[in-house]
């Protein structure tokens, strides 16, 4: 029998249509081989993602297992703030990343190019003297930064304890 038919039920043809649907999602390419070396990159990868995760979900509340080393690539990756390559996104998609809010990072990064250029225009214009004072404010101000971050840090290891 021909389910197909103009004769045939409503029913019948909606799953007919739901099972030529199915198998067309079955004719996806799969994807890439990644060779051993780049497999495991991509584990450090994620594993520091998930780290990352860990340490936001549990505000700070964490102990780490492993090696730091195994973590550097992701680290690097997560610390860098730099728009990334084509080839960097293919790579990542190829592994299968993918980048949450990709445009608003893009506007993010899109204003911080235009403060700078706009700081340096501002910088440009500013006598020696003022750019050897705007330096040291903003030497010191590092300084102190860096201070009050260590302390906070230093607590935070304090509360969780041993």
């Amino acid at each position: 029998m021909n389910l197909t038919t103009p004769g045939a039920s409503l029913p019948i043809r909606a799953v007919v249509a739901h099972q030529k649907k199915l198998a067309a999602t079955n004719n996806i390419p799969k994807s890439l081989k990644l060779n051993q070396e780049m497999e495991k990159r991509r584990k450090i990868i994620v594993k520091s993602f998930s780290l990352a995760r860990n340490i936001y979900n549990n505000s700070g509340n964490l102990r780490i297992s492993g090696k730091e080393s195994e973590l550097e690539a992701g680290a690097e990756f997560l610390e860098s703030n730099t728009v990334l390559s084509e080839q960097q996104e293919k790579r990542l998609k190829q592994m299968g990343a993918t980048v949450r809010n990709g445009s608003s990072y893009m506007e993010r990064m899109k204003l911080n190019e235009e403060r700078e250029g706009l700081a340096r225009k501002v910088m440009g214009k500013m006598s020696v003297d003022q750019l050897y004072d705007l330096s040291s404010f903003y030497h010191m101000m590092g300084k102190i930064c860096s201070e009050v971050l260590e302390n906070k840090l230093r607590d935070l290891v304090y509360e969780v304890g041993p």
